[in-house]
């Protein structure tokens, strides 16, 4: 009998233990996770049209980071309220887009060290210049597929977002069961 009690009783520690980690993951997946369907173009090769991206809700971003943020100026009932880049430029940063006589292309320059970005789709020919400083509390985003992507070089810079304007940070792509990778 004694056996019994203490099998029934292991039983019901371990359903409660299983219900109250599967809780947390319920939990802490529809607090700090959202899946993103990216449309169109601009960060092709990384993302492509159609892929979905699960994003972390983190405003904590750094250089490189491929992020989700809103359209600066968005307003109702303009469609296309999301914007998803490449994070460039910080508050204070120095940017430089310019053309290179050397190579006849155009780089990215960072506070004066110019950009190794092995990511882009294809070498940029033609391009708007930017000189820019990032002003306090502005970020600077490029699309990864700089030939067809509307993002901060445009405007002469200026189309710059903001912290709050970030809905998080994109860490998984994926578009279907065996097209799976990491950020």
């Amino acid at each position: 009998m004694e056996d019994k009690k203490k099998t029934i009783r292991s039983i019901i520690i371990i359903f409660l233990v299983c219900l109250l980690v599967a809780g947390g993951a319920f939990w802490f997946s529809r607090t700090f996770l959202i899946v993103f369907p990216i449309e169109g173009q601009s960060m092709e090769n990384t993302l492509h049209n159609k892929d979905k991206v699960i994003l972390f809700k983190t405003q904590n971003v750094d250089y490189g980071d491929i992020v989700i943020f809103i359209k600066p100026g968005w307003e109702a009932p303009d469609t296309h309220k999301f914007y998803v880049k490449r994070v460039i430029g910080l508050p204070g940063d120095h940017i430089e887009i310019k053309y290179d006589l050397d190579d006849t292309l155009f780089h990215v320059y960072r506070n004066g060290t110019k950009l190794d970005e092995s990511y882009i789709k294809e070498k940029v020919n033609a391009y708007n210049e930017v000189d820019v400083v990032i002003p306090d509390g502005k970020f600077f985003f490029l699309g990864d597929n700089r030939m067809n992507s509307n993002d901060s070089h445009t405007q002469g810079g200026t189309f710059l977002g903001t912290l709050s304007d970030i809905q998080g940070k994109a860490f998984v792509r994926y578009s279907g069961w065996t097209d799976i990778s990491f950020l």
